[in-house]
């Protein structure tokens, strides 16, 4: 798969020899992939993916793999407070109130492409392919609710879900007590939460 790398941000640091383990999945909420472009490579910005994905399937390398780029954020999961340097970030040229308010053909089996070629290079198992909700759920909630979870699982990249047990409270857990969310939160949100980590959209 060959990559547009005419692009590049200068929004990275070094990953102090931490492994790859997770790929996070992310939309950018801008109305192009312009905007997108220009965005994640703005210093101002601070914020910067390994990868970015056109509607029309044209994939960018933005940040060389073995950088920590900057992209999850306040994040958690299974013990991990420094998502970016155990990861790479793949945003989607997407948003829920824009003309780009779709997951095209293209783009999907661009990503497709990129989640298996990620996979297989650093040995990441298709457990470790998340949502950015999954590992900041109170902050974020892309790539979304439509985002196509099942074509991903069909397609045996990433694990399915809803055949997880609910031993997965021990994440959320975790996650709760980190950030010090209080009981009565906890209950609020548990199952939307675990609806998240379970990847239970309908789609």
């Amino acid at each position: 798969m060959k990559y547009i790398t005419k692009y590049k941000s200068p929004n990275y640091n070094s990953r102090q020899n931490s492994k790859i383990k997770l790929i996070i999945i992310h939309y950018t909420a801008l109305k192009n992939i312009e905007d997108a472009i220009s965005y994640l490579c703005n210093k101002e910005k601070k914020v910067s993916s390994h990868y970015l994905i056109s509607q029309n399937g044209t994939a960018y390398n933005l940040v060389d793999d073995k950088f920590r780029a900057w992209h999850a954020g306040k994040s958690f999961w299974q013990g991990i407070t420094d998502i970016n340097s155990v990861s790479i970030g793949i945003e989607l040229d997407f948003s829920p109130y824009g003309t780009n308010n779709n997951f095209s053909f293209k783009m999907m089996f661009s990503l497709k492409l990129l989640l298996n070629k990620i996979q297989k290079k650093y040995k990441i198992s298709k457990k470790n392919v998340l949502a950015h909700s999954d590992i900041a759920p109170f902050r974020k909630k892309d790539p979304g609710k439509y985002f196509p979870w099942k074509s991903l699982s069909k397609s045996n990249i990433v694990q399915n879900f809803q055949s997880l047990s609910y031993s997965d409270k021990e994440i959320i857990e975790k996650w709760f007590n980190i950030n010090n969310i209080n009981s009565k939160k906890r209950e609020n949100n548990f199952c939307i939460i675990i609806n998240w980590i379970r990847y239970s959209s309908s789609i």
